[in-house]
């Protein structure tokens, strides 16, 4: 699996390190991480400087200096993490990529536009506080 995540590159990349794995981090809005971490943890989500661990194999999800959340500690699983289960591929419509495959080889979707239709994946507009990522 890539390390590439959109909005990763260069210009998405600040350079603040992940505490566990030290590669660089995405930054995240602090809205996102307080939407998506468990409650009994919202109260450590206040302030800015929040970064996402992109990296597949680190159990990292949210940190910011000493705070740090893992993947554990969210409400929903991270998309590009690795996982056993079904995976969220649209956190606004709650569409898993077990479901897209499902529709594709039952034959009723063969593009993207089928897929939308048919499970309203990528028709949300609420990326800010239910994608990981926040975008």
């Amino acid at each position: 699996m890539s390390n590439d995540i959109c909005g990763s590159g260069p210009s998405g990349a600040a350079g603040v390190s992940c505490p566990r794995c030290r590669r660089p981090g995405l930054p995240v809005k602090q809205v996102t991480v307080a939407a998506l971490v468990k409650d009994e943890y919202l109260p450590l989500t206040t302030g800015d400087g929040f970064h996402l661990c992109i990296t597949p194999q680190c159990p990292v999800a949210y940190f910011n200096g000493d705070i740090v959340f893992n993947e554990k500690d969210l409400k929903v699983p991270v998309w590009f993490k690795e996982h056993t289960g079904p995976v969220p591929v649209c956190y606004c419509a709650g569409v898993t990529d077990w479901e897209i495959m499902n529709h594709i080889q039952q034959g009723c979707c063969s593009s993207l536009i089928d897929i939308q239709k048919h499970t309203g994946a990528n028709t949300g507009k609420q990326c800010l506080t239910k994608n990981p990522t926040g975008r």
